[in-house]
């Protein structure tokens, strides 16, 4: 055998062994999310209790945001996974869902483990009236940006609805 055919072999072997690594580890990666920025912060068509003609109007939202910068439709898109995916409790979103449960209905999006836990679980709160709209609104693009929700807001919202949170 030749020292060239022999060199092809070994590099052969070496890429497809990162390759086989690769695809391993990424055994346990949630799949993409199906849905843009705003279908994901304010519903998605076909989400159970979702205001008629909501999510159409938040597909609708997402296609103009994308023809008019990609760019800022991908960060929002990847600002909402983020915020529903992993930031744990939303203590406004929570505080006016006890108050007011009509405020928001119940979202299960592919790709995304929802905050919420029980017979929701892997579900995340998506607004259906103006109260929702302001609780997502100020906790999704000022409080937790800001990092007052839920380190600090959430023990304060416990305390006023009387969930001592252990």
């Amino acid at each position: 055998m030749s020292r060239k055919h022999s060199t092809a072999l070994g590099i052969g072997a070496v890429m497809g062994g990162a390759a086989v690594a690769t695809f391993l580890s990424m055994g346990m990666a949630n799949a993409a999310p199906t849905d843009d920025g705003f279908q994901i912060l304010f519903g998605a068509p076909g989400t159970a209790g979702l205001a008629t003609g909501q999510g159409a109007a938040n597909v609708v939202s997402d296609a103009n945001l994308t023809a008019s910068n990609p760019g800022l439709e991908t960060t929002l898109t990847n600002d909402a996974v983020l915020f529903e995916d992993t930031g744990g409790d939303h203590g406004l979103e929570s505080l006016i869902h006890a108050l007011d449960p009509s405020s928001y209905v119940v979202q299960f999006t592919p790709g995304i483990d929802g905050t919420l836990t029980g017979v929701d679980a892997g579900g995340y709160l998506v607004p259906d009236d103006f109260l929702g709209y302001v609780g997502t609104e100020l906790d999704a693009f000022l409080l937790t940006p800001l990092g007052l929700d839920p380190a600090l807001l959430g023990p304060l919202l416990d305390a006023i609805l009387g969930n001592p949170g252990f």
